[in-house]
């Protein structure tokens, strides 16, 4: 066998996914385990692009070669195969790579490693790609455990506070904001009377409706106990109040024929326009909790801004189920 078999063979039979690139991506020499990695079939794909080849996303029909799209400017692979071309040093080698397989689009994580060789007076870069995508999801994992209330599924007190800082940063304000304090009615009550695993329920039940009913970017977390906090982007008081109250009304009739105590919950709204004096975190809070503090004086099963207040239920008789 002569050398340059034997380092073929080397090649072909390596357990790490390698690909052997030209300075235009242009594949000329591809692993077996380049292929299973991607879920392909093995094939001859050599002077293809790498996108062509093995169907990057950006690419869509794959009929597009590597780099003529807008989008290939910010393609981490390119931008660190050049890099590897011309020997520079790469500080962040980890990549995310997009590509469909059937009817599926799929992305993967690799540790991008390479070196730069010449032959023929030619440059090209070998490039081993290290599998990261079960640790990166390990690692989303870790994050949202967290970041999340493992109760409710909603954001911890800690994110929370760090969300709200953020709101105290001029550049991060450029739309309105507001900002909802909640907190249940009569909770110690309903725990004394149903026992914890209702009030557990009661908690995981306002969460999973209230995310029916929120946007995606607006935030809701728990802030302690049984007091909740809504984060609204761009969505003034009198349609923030509209969800809560939708909110309000779909928990109580979930829980109509399951317990005597109406299960509702008091709100205070702050509204931040993108002209107000931006509040510090503490002072947000403060004014909110404030808000929600006049709603529960007021009767409960209400919310409070300083438009005025609108009334979720009105109890006409509170006292029966407080003292029955």
């Amino acid at each position: 066998m002569s050398e340059s078999m034997f380092f073929y063979k080397l090649f072909q039979n390596s357990a790490i996914p390698q690909v052997v690139v030209n300075k235009d991506m242009d594949l000329i020499l591809t692993n077996n385990q380049m292929f299973q990695s991607l879920h392909m079939e093995i094939r001859d794909v050599s002077y293809r692009s790498f996108g062509e080849a093995f169907h990057c996303k950006i690419l869509e029909s794959g009929r597009c070669r590597c780099g003529e799209k807008t989008d290939c400017i910010n393609c981490d692979l390119r931008n660190m195969a050049r890099q590897i071309l011309h020997n520079e040093r790469v500080s962040d080698n980890v990549i995310q790579y997009s590509f469909t397989h059937g009817n599926q689009s799929i992305s993967k994580w690799f540790q991008l490693i390479g070196s730069q060789i010449t032959w023929f007076n030619e440059e090209y870069a070998v490039l081993s790609f290290v599998d990261l995508t079960g640790l990166h999801r390990q690692v989303d994992e870790l994050k949202a455990l967290l970041t999340l209330d493992h109760a409710t599924g909603t954001m911890n007190k800690a994110s929370l506070m760090a969300a709200l800082k953020d709101l105290a940063e001029t550049e991060k304000n450029a739309g309105s904001v507001t900002v909802c304090m909640i907190d249940f009615d009569h909770f110690k009550l309903l725990n004394d009377r149903y026992g914890h695993l209702m009030g557990d329920k009661v908690l995981e039940v306002f969460s999973d409706i209230s995310r029916s009913h929120i946007r995606k970017n607006d935030l809701l977390g728990r802030f302690g106990g049984e007091e909740f906090i809504f984060i609204f982007f761009e969505t003034d008081q009198r349609q923030s109040l509209q969800i809560l109250k939708r909110i309000h009304n779909e928990l109580e009739a979930f829980f109509a024929d399951t317990v005597e105590i109406p299960v509702t919950f008091s709100a205070g709204v702050i509204h931040v326009a993108p002209d107000d004096k931006i509040l510090q975190c503490t002072d947000l809070l403060m004014n909110v909790d404030q808000m929600l503090y006049r709603a529960k004086k007021h009767g409960r099963g209400r919310a409070m801004c300083n438009m005025g207040e609108i009334v979720f239920r009105n109890f006409e008789n509170e006292r029966e189920f407080i003292e029955n």
